[in-house]
């Protein structure tokens, strides 16, 4: 059992129209936890662990193909809820290989909202069942077609780190958290031809032919040597 006594909820705060089981959801972490904050940002990496569950709104958010890697990140290390979700930009076999605990949509009930509560609560998994059963049955056909390819694998894990150059992690990082070639150029205080020319050498260095390749390598690999961004 998770036990949770505090709950952190990142939010929009701006949202224009919030969905049935918003405030059913709200109302019901209200009741049961001692401890509930809203913000529309993820608290600092040293306080985060003031908290024991945290619940993700993923309104206006397309996490379909990609989930960004600070949240890749959080799941590894604690209980992780994706909630106001809307089911065509949801890809609920990605949240449960990277470990979310489950995910309520927009359109819930609030019946559903409260059991699936209950159940992440008790350390269950709130998913479909058809997704659980066909994503453990991948998990297992891959187990036992490339486990003898592991050490191989791992190898060439850490050698593609280790090629990578400091800028080419930290343009790649940025870019697994959806960023695009502006907005890295930006952060990095370089040119967009310059983001151009990393990303190229990261595509040959990692055998990537485009974007979401890149960033699916990232987040399998790099999210957990990489600072969290506040």
């Amino acid at each position: 059992m998770i036990q949770p006594t505090s709950v952190f909820i990142k939010t929009v705060l701006k949202m224009p129209v919030r969905s049935q089981c918003y405030p059913y959801l709200i109302k019901t972490l209200d009741a049961f936890f001692s401890k509930v904050k809203m913000d529309d940002s993820l608290p600092h990496c040293n306080n985060r662990n003031e908290f024991d569950l945290f619940l993700i709104d993923s309104n206006g958010c397309n996490w379909q193909n990609l989930i960004p890697a600070d949240l890749l990140a959080l799941a590894k290390v604690k209980p992780v809820i994706v909630f106001n979700a809307q089911s065509d930009a949801i890809c609920e076999k990605n949240l449960l290989l990277n470990n979310f605990k489950g995910v309520f949509y927009n359109n819930d009930l609030p019946e559903d909202v409260f059991t699936g509560l209950m159940r992440i609560i008790n350390d269950e998994l709130w998913f479909s069942r058809k997704i659980i059963s066909s994503t453990f049955n991948e998990v297992l056909a891959m187990v036992s077609r490339f486990e003898p390819q592991a050490n191989h694998d791992t190898d060439s894990e850490h050698e593609a780190l280790s090629n990578l150059t400091k800028r080419e992690k930290s343009v790649i990082y940025l870019l697994a958290q959806g960023a695009n070639n502006h907005s890295i150029a930006e952060r990095l205080n370089i040119s967009d031809h310059t983001v151009k020319t990393h990303l190229y050498s990261a595509f040959k260095k990692t055998n990537s032919r485009n974007r979401i390749e890149l960033s699916n390598w990232a987040q399998r690999y790099m999210a957990i040597r990489l600072p969290l961004q506040n």
